[in-house]
């Protein structure tokens, strides 16, 4: 598996680890997504890299494009922190399950996409406010496709200790 590296502390590491900035037009931009097609480098997902950035004379980026970067370091955090426990028994899966799990009071934590359909993350929202229960959003139901290799739309989590953990995190 091929390594990167950023460009402000050096660190090595694989790909997701990593922002890419590209150059774009004769500026540099964020490529979320790592698909523009040309010259670009990558920084870590650190505020500190990004605030390295920023200071860097060589490479010109705009601050709109910094901006975007810490953003996202918020949103992908608690995709960082379910990695290692992606195969655990700690999960429910699925909008259905994670209805029940929550009337049953055993599902505390829920973290859910922003694209998925309005009604469920209302009917999510109403759940919240009847059992107390933490929400938790990503940006895309892609993230959780990535993470657990299957088509998921909600994970919820049952573990006391698990969700202390995460919400101590975050």
């Amino acid at each position: 598996m091929p390594t990167r590296m950023c460009v402000c502390c050096r660190r090595k590491g694989e790909k997701d680890s990593f922002f890419r900035v590209a150059q774009k037009d004769k500026k540099y931009v964020f490529d979320k997504e790592m698909k523009i097609q040309a010259r670009g480098f990558y920084v870590c997902k650190t505020k500190e890299c990004i605030e390295k950035l920023s200071k860097n004379k060589k490479y010109d980026i705009e601050i709109q494009y910094l901006v975007k970067m810490l953003e996202n370091i918020e949103k992908n955090n608690i995709i960082d922190i379910l990695k290692p426990m992606k195969n655990s028994k700690f999960f429910a899966f699925g909008i259905d399950e994670n209805i029940n799990y929550i009337k049953k009071e055993k599902v505390k934590l829920v973290v859910i996409p922003r694209d998925i359909n309005k009604k469920y993350i209302e009917e999510f929202l109403r759940l919240q406010e009847k059992y107390s229960i933490n929400i938790i959003f990503i940006e895309k139901k892609e993230e959780f496709i990535k993470l657990f290799m299957r088509d998921v739309n909600v994970v919820g989590i049952f573990d006391k200790k698990v969700i202390k953990g995460i919400l101590k995190k975050l």
